[in-house]
C-alpha cells in the first residue's frame, strides 16, 4: 500500500506539472518592427508596463480605433442633411462654329381691300406760292372718294440669324436646403450617433480585451517560473536522496535494498524529465506573453515578479450582476445597436412621407456676341423656388422596408435579453470560480506547509536511519503536489478576478503585492 501510494502521488505530480497555462499563446497577434523602439532587452517588466506596452502597440485596438473614428465620420455625414448643399462651377466651350438660327423663306397672302376716304376741306395758306400769292387763305373742298387695293403676295426671303460667338464661357452657383424629409435626416442623425456609440463600446471591449489576455499571460508566465523552480528543487531534493540511497545499497549494511535504490532513481528521472517538460512550457508561456504585448525587442520579455500573490476580493453577486448589467461593454454595445435599429424604422418610414426643398440658381455666361441669345439680360440669370416630392407608389418596396426594420429590431430585443442572461451566468460562474479559489487557497496553504514540514522531518529521519525510502520520496513529491496546487490556486483566484474584470467592464486589477514562497 505504501508503495502504490508512492507511485500515485508520482504519477499524480506529473501529469499536473506539466499543465501550465499559456493564455497569450492561444490567440497570438500580428507583430509590427516598427514597435517598441524604447525597450530594452535587459528590461524586467511589470504587469503594469506589459499591459501599457500592449495597449500602446495592440493592432486590435489600432483597429477598434479607426473603426470609431469611421463611426464619427458617418456621424458627420448624417448631420450634413440638416446643411443647404451649395456647387459651384464653371465651364469653358469652343464650338467648331457659330451657332445660328435659320429663317425659312415664306409668304404672307395678303387678300384684296378698299378703303374710303371721305370729303373734306384744305386750307391753302396766303403767300403760299410766293409774297400775296394768294393774299388770303383760301379754303379748297375735296370730294369724297373709294379707293380699291388688289389681292396681292408678299415673299419673305430666308434669314440666317447669329445666335453667340462659338466660345462660350459658363459659371453657376447653386443651392438645395431640404425643407422637410419626412424624419430621414432625423432619423438618420440618431443612427450614426448610435453607431458611435457601438464603436466606443467594441473599442472598451477591445481595450478590456487586451488587459485580460496580457494579465491572463502574464500570470501564466508566473506560474510557469514558479513550477520550473518548484520542478527544479524537487529534483534536486530527490537527487540528494538518491545520493544518499546509493552510498547505503553499496555499503551493504541491508538497511536499503536494490528495489528501493531503483525506486528512487526511477523517481528521480522522471522528475528530470518533468523539469524539462516544464522549462519548455515555460517558454511556451513566456512566447504567448511575447505575443499578446506584441513583443519585438531583442532578447525576449523578463518579467519582474517571480511568485505569484494572492490578491483578496471579494465579489458580491448581487452588486456586481448590476454592475455588468450597467457597466458592460458588449451589453451596452448591443443597447445602442439597438438605438440605431429603432431609428432605421424611422428612416424606412420616412420613404412613405413627402419631400420640401428650396432651391436657388445663378448661371453667368461670357461670350463675345451681344446679341442672339446672349443679350445683356441673358448673361446674368437667376431663379429660386420650392419643390415639393411626393411618393406615390413604389411597389410596395417601402412597405417591407419597414417590415425589414422592425424585425431587425425585433431580433437585437431578443439577442439583448440573451446576453444579459449570458452575462449573469458568466457573472455567477466567475463569482463560483473566486469562491472555490479561495477556499482551495486555505485549504492548499496547510496542506503544503505541512508537506514541507514533513518533507524536512522524514529527510533527517532517513539519515538517521529512522525511515524507509520511499517514505522519504513520498514526502518530497507530496510537498511538490502540494506545491503546485497552491500555485495554481493562486493562478486561479488571479484569472477569475481578470475574468471578472473583462466581463464587468472594469480595468486591469491592481498590481498585487508578492510574497515569500517558502
Amino acid at each position: 500500500m505504501r508503495r502504490s501510494g508512492v507511485l500515485r502521488g508520482g504519477i499524480v505530480l506529473a501529469g499536473f506539472l506539466v499543465v501550465v497555462p499559456a493564455s497569450g499563446a492561444e490567440r497570438p497577434v500580428a507583430t509590427s518592427a516598427a514597435r517598441i523602439r524604447d525597450a530594452v532587452s535587459s528590461e524586467r517588466l511589470s504587469l503594469e508596463r506589459c499591459v501599457e506596452l500592449a495597449l500602446k502597440n495592440s493592432h486590435r485596438r489600432k483597429a477598434a480605433a479607426s473603426e470609431a473614428e469611421v463611426a464619427a465620420a458617418r456621424s458627420g455625414q448624417a448631420r450634413s442633411g440638416r446643411f443647404p448643399e451649395v456647387s459651384a462651377g464653371v465651364t469653358f466651350t469652343r464650338l467648331d462654329q457659330d451657332p445660328d438660327f435659320v429663317f425659312p423663306a415664306s409668304s404672307i397672302a395678303v387678300p384684296a381691300s378698299s378703303f374710303v376716304v371721305p370729303p373734306m376741306t384744305v386750307t391753302l395758306p396766303a403767300d403760299a406760292f410766293g409774297p400775296g400769292m394768294p393774299p388770303v387763305n383760301v379754303p379748297l373742298p375735296v370730294p369724297g372718294s373709294t379707293i380699291a387695293i388688289p389681292a396681292q403676295t408678299m415673299q419673305i426671303p430666308q434669314q440666317n440669324v447669329k445666335l453667340m460667338d462659338r466660345n462660350l464661357l459658363a459659371g453657376s452657383l447653386s443651392a438645395v436646403y431640404p425643407l422637410y424629409t419626412g424624419g430621414l435626416v432625423g432619423a438618420r442623425i440618431a443612427q450614426a450617433k448610435a453607431g458611435v456609440e457601438v464603436a466606443r463600446h467594441e473599442q472598451r471591449r477591445t481595450d478590456l480585451e487586451v488587459v485580460y489576455d496580457v494579465t491572463r499571460a502574464y500570470h501564466g508566465a508566473v506560474l510557469a517560473h514558479q513550477l520550473v523552480t518548484l520542478a527544479r528543487d524537487t529534483l534536486t531534493r530527490m537527487e540528494a536522496t538518491l545520493t544518499i540511497t546509493e552510498s547505503l545499497y553499496k555499503t551493504g549494511s541491508g538497511r536499503v535494498k536494490k528495489t528501493d535504490y531503483l525506486r528512487n532513481k526511477s523517481m528521480t528521472e522522471s522528475v528530470r524529465a518533468m523539469v524539462a517538460d516544464l522549462e519548455h512550457q515555460e517558454r511556451t508561456a513566456r512566447a504567448g506573453l511575447e505575443a499578446a504585448v506584441e513583443w519585438e525587442a531583442p532578447g525576449g520579455i523578463e518579467i519582474a515578479d517571480e511568485e505569484l500573490a494572492y490578491v483578496p476580493g471579494e465579489a458580491r453577486l448581487e452588486a456586481t450582476l448590476d454592475q455588468a448589467d450597467s457597466s458592460s461593454p458588449e451589453i451596452a454595445r448591443v443597447r445602442a445597436a439597438l438605438v440605431a435599429a429603432r431609428a432605421g424604422i424611422d428612416v424606412a418610414r420616412s420613404g412613405h412621407l413627402p419631400k420640401v426643398g428650396a432651391f436657388a440658381d445663378l448661371r453667368l455666361f461670357g461670350n463675345s456676341y451681344d446679341a442672339g441669345i446672349m443679350s445683356a439680360r441673358n448673361k446674368a440669370t437667376w431663379s429660386i423656388g420650392v419643390g415639393v416630392e411626393v411618393p406615390v407608389f413604389q411597389g410596395f418596396r417601402v412597405v417591407n422596408d419597414v417590415r425589414a426594420a422592425r424585425a431587425g429590431a425585433q431580433k437585437l430585443e431578443q439577442q439583448l435579453v440573451s446576453l444579459r442572461e449570458g452575462v449573469a451566468f458568466e457573472v455567477k460562474q466567475v463569482c463560483s470560480q473566486l469562491e472555490k479559489a479561495r477556499t482551495q487557497l486555505t485549504a492548499t496553504k496547510e496542506a503544503y506547509q505541512a508537506a514541507k514540514e514533513n518533507r524536512a522531518l522524514n529527510i533527517r529521519a532517513y539519515e538517521d536511519d529512522l525511515v524507509e525510502t520511499k517514505d522519504v520520496i513520498e514526502a518530497q513529491l507530496m510537498e511538490a503536489l502540494l506545491a503546485a496546487q497552491h500555485f495554481k490556486a493562486l493562478y486561479d483566484n488571479l484569472e477569475a478576478q481578470a475574468r471578472l474584470h473583462l466581463i464587468v467592464g472594469q480595468g486591469a486589477a491592481p498590481a498585487p503585492e508578492t510574497t515569500g514562497r517558502r
